[in-house]
Formats: C-alpha cells, sequence, structure tokens
C-alpha cells in the first residue's frame, strides 16, 4: 500500500513538475545589447528561450554611447553581445573589448548585410560637403532585406552558442523574414503612391541611404551622416537653394532631437517641416520594434511628400 501511494505521489509531483516547466518560459541564453533594433531582433528570433538586456537606454545615443562600469556589469553573464556594426560603435566598442569575461564574445550584426558608401554618390549628391570617399553608411537596417540577412546570421550564432535550441532560432527567423518581406512589399506599394518628382528626402542627417537606395528617393542631409556632425555655412546655402530649385515637399527632423536648426532651413527654404522620423529606434514607444519604426517612417515620410505638383 505504502508503495502503491509512494508511487502515486512521485506520479503527481512529476506532473506538476512537468506542467510548471511548461509554463514558464526559459531563459536559456542571455543576450546583451548595445543597439535597441539589435535587442528587438534578439527578442524576434530567441523569443521565451532568452534574456535580452539593453545596455543602452531609450534616451542614449547608439553612435556615442559612453559604457559605464554598471552598463559592463550588466553584460557580465551574456556569452553574446550585440553590437550593430559597420563603425556606429567604433568609438567604444574597444573599451568593452578589453572587459570581456573568457567566454563572451561581440557580435556584430549587420557584419555581412550590403553596405552603402557615401561614394556611391546616393547620399546627397546635391551636397559636396557629404561626398566622405570611402566612408560607409552604418543605418543599414532601413533595408529590410538587410534585416532578413542579420536575421539569418544572428539565429545562426545564437544556435552555435545554445545548440539545444539551434531549430526553434532557425524557425524563428524564417518566420520574421516572411514577416520583413510583407514589410518590404507595403512599403513598396506606399512609395509608388509618390509621384516620382516628389520623392526626395530631406532630413537633418544622412541615416536613410539604404532607404532611399532601395526605394528610389534622393536622400539629401542637412548636417552629415551623424549627429556629430554640421555643415558649414557654403554647405548650408547649396542645400537650401537645392530644396527650393527642387520644389521639396517637406524637411523630416529626427525624433527626439531638437528641430530648432531644420525649422530655420525649412523656413528660408520655404517648406514644410514633416512629422519626425526614428533612425536608430531610439525613443520608439515602449513595446515597439524595427516593423513599427518602419512603418511610422513611410506613413510620415508618404504624408510629407505625397500631394499636387506644383510644377
Amino acid at each position: 500500500m505504502g508503495g502503491a501511494l509512494m508511487s502515486r505521489f512521485k506520479r503527481i509531483l512529476f506532473q506538476s513538475l512537468a506542467s510548471l516547466a511548461a509554463a514558464l518560459p526559459m531563459f536559456g541564453l542571455e543576450v546583451a545589447s548595445l543597439h535597441p533594433l539589435m535587442a528587438d531582433l534578439a527578442r524576434q528570433i530567441g523569443g521565451d528561450r532568452i534574456t535580452v538586456v539593453e545596455l543602452i537606454g531609450p534616451a542614449d545615443n547608439p553612435h556615442e554611447f559612453d559604457p559605464n562600469p554598471q552598463a559592463l556589469k550588466n553584460a557580465a553573464n551574456a556569452p553574446l553581445i550585440l553590437a550593430s556594426g559597420k563603425g556606429l560603435e567604433a568609438s567604444y566598442l574597444p573599451k568593452i573589448r578589453d572587459s570581456l569575461e573568457p567566454g563572451q564574445e561581440i557580435f556584430e550584426v549587420g557584419r555581412r548585410v550590403h553596405s552603402l558608401v557615401a561614394a556611391d554618390g546616393n547620399l546627397a549628391a546635391c551636397n559636396a560637403h557629404h561626398r566622405h570617399t570611402g566612408i560607409v553608411d552604418p543605418h543599414w537596417w532601413h533595408d529590410p532585406d538587410n534585416m532578413r540577412r542579420a536575421a539569418s546570421d544572428l539565429a545562426q550564432k545564437m544556435g552555435e552558442l545554445d545548440p539545444a535550441n539551434a531549430d526553434f532560432y532557425t524557425a524563428n527567423a524564417a518566420v520574421y523574414r516572411k514577416s520583413l518581406q510583407s514589410l518590404d512589399d507595403w512599403i513598396e506599394m506606399q512609395i509608388e503612391g509618390i509621384p516620382p518628382k516628389q520623392r526626395i528626402l530631406a532630413t537633418s542627417h544622412l541615416a536613410f541611404g539604404y532607404l532611399c537606395q532601395k526605394y528610389n528617393l534622393t536622400a539629401v542631409g542637412i548636417q552629415g551622416i551623424n549627429r556629430e556632425d554640421s555643415p558649414s555655412a557654403k554647405s548650408l546655402g547649396e542645400i537650401i537653394t537645392y530644396l527650393r530649385d527642387e520644389d521639396v515637399r517637406a524637411l523630416f527632423p529626427e525624433a527626439g532631437s531638437n528641430p530648432k536648426a531644420l525649422e530655420t532651413v525649412a523656413d528660408e527654404a520655404g517648406i514644410e517641416l514633416g512629422e519626425p522620423l526614428y533612425t536608430d529606434g531610439s525613443g520608439l514607444p515602449a513595446g515597439s520594434g524595427y516593423e513599427d519604426m518602419m512603418r511610422s517612417n513611410i506613413n510620415a515620410i508618404v504624408l510629407g511628400l505625397k500631394g499636387p505638383s506644383t510644377q
């Protein structure tokens, strides 16, 4: 009798533990991220099998983030630290590499995706100030094709570190790639609604070169490639003349930035300020990710550029 009761107790205990295990997420792999969009990508692929530690705050600038000791401590248990790559974090990655513990590595998510170089002529060809020969535009995520490639690469890397869940990561990446293809199709359809002569995207910085190359827009940057750049007086005058001559519809500020300088340029050029655009995921509403950012930007661009032509 005692043996039967013990057997029944073990069976009930096993079932209870199994139910509890099924109800709890599996935090098998910890991933730290230096970029909000890379954190979102990791979540899309890792789901409930990973823990994502965001080292950069919502108000931080990924271009010039200064990792303090607390941020480095937060990443101490993460074998994988995600960087966007293509030089975006060049000013502080060496500091992080020097602080890595054995078994940790930095993975530059965008290392193998298509690169756009300023010398290609796709970045503000009207403005000699921005012809930085050989400089790679680090904002590669504005092309959904690049995000699709990055999803596969990150899934492979996560699978190498966590073989037990490798198939799970690969399957999630495949689902996400399909979602990105739908996003790509939607963007193309939206841009097609803008008359060709009005497809000039004037922004504070040249952060949308990949978007413009992908969807046949002309990119014009007022202040440079990154937030740290500033134009000369001559360069600014050339841009204002270009905006007038080409009947550019709107000038778009960056979300979270001070629009005062752009307001002055817009006034002198006689054009409207468009809705703010998100450049790198910073400042997005809580719970928003890459696809939300892209849809918000495209809706703002179409709203600003589409309209009756005056030419």
